[in-house]
């Protein structure tokens, strides 16, 4: 609903570009940014969280509040690992639940995308499918662990209103295929051979010519436009964001039951834990994933309220 009402902006010059505005919010504010550090553990104090510990050995010492972005079984079950927490929120932290994959098929073109109707250029983010009945049977495969036969996804083409993203005359477009198994047991067109589902080159390559196949029915010049792809797969997410758990982008499963109230436990249905001054944000917990600062606005009111 959103984006139907307010569009899909997209910031000029490359998606980095948001990352790097949100940082420069920070350093502006005397903040300061550690990249390719890994926090091993949350020190605790009389009940109080005091700092945090780098898998380096490094210190680092809170005088008000620690904020972890992070989900919850890696919150209870890692960083606080050596900590006494009550049974029950170790246990529902044990049991969060991870959603499907998501495959990410970027493209290099020679030229724009030719939608048959030009309309679709000054879409942000169609969604393409053959009909309620496929989205549904491709929902379904999914959920069984079986790549779906007939996958249903959104295509982006960012120069259509960013030019400077690609050479003059070329073209980029991406193509987000959801409800993708992380780890697939098999292929329900059967003719693909998933092995013990680890996302091997061969089966990335397969999957993504099978996708291909399928936007080309909507786009008449594609696969012949394309000259050259990267391909994001659940196993390349879970390398990347440990929040992912195996390969889920949206940061745990956003069904009834670990959603609003329920959100990230149900013994800790808000984002302050159990730690009075720990609190969680992130994809994990309300309002659930999406660029949008709803947790983190959230956390950030509740500090100014205990601001000495």
């Amino acid at each position: 609903m959103a984006l139907m009402g307010g569009g899909m902006p997209i910031p000029e010059g490359g998606s980095e570009k948001l990352a790097q505005a949100l940082l420069q919010l920070i350093l502006d504010q005397g903040g300061t940014f550690r990249p390719n550090t890994l926090a091993h553990r949350i020190i605790l104090k009389n009940k109080r969280a005091v700092g945090v510990r780098t898998t380096s050995g490094e210190e680092f010492h809170a005088k008000q509040a620690i904020v972890a972005s992070t989900s919850p079984d890696q919150l209870y079950l890692s960083l606080l690992a050596d900590e006494s927490m009550s049974p029950p929120l170790i246990e529902q932290a044990k049991q969060f639940r991870y959603g499907r994959g998501c495959v990410q098929i970027h493209l290099a073109l020679s030229e724009a995308p030719r939608w048959p109707d030009t309309r679709f250029n000054k879409v942000g983010q169609p969604h393409l499918t053959d009909g309620l009945d496929g989205f549904t049977q491709a929902i379904a495969q999914g959920m069984a662990g079986l790549l779906p036969a007939k996958p249903t996804f959104t295509v982006d083409c960012s120069t259509n209103l960013d030019p400077s993203r690609a050479p003059e005359g070329k073209a980029i477009m991406r193509i987000q295929v959801l409800e993708v198994p992380c780890r697939p047991t098999g292929d329900a067109a059967g003719r693909i051979n998933v092995g013990d589902g680890t996302w091997t080159p061969d089966l990335t390559e397969r999957f993504t010519e099978r996708v291909l196949e399928v936007v080309g029915k909507h786009i008449p010049n594609i696969p012949s436009a394309v000259i050259g792809h990267s391909v994001v797969t659940p196993a390349a997410i879970a390398r990347f964001n440990p929040n992912s758990g195996p390969g889920d982008p949206y940061g745990g499963s956003h069904d009834l039951a670990q959603s609003y109230l329920f959100r990230p436990l149900q013994a800790q249905p808000g984002h302050r834990t159990e730690i009075h001054n720990l609190y969680m944000l992130g994809a994990a917990t309300w309002p659930g994933h999406g660029i949008n600062g709803g947790s983190g606005y959230i956390v950030a009111q509740k500090l100014l309220k205990t601001k000495d």
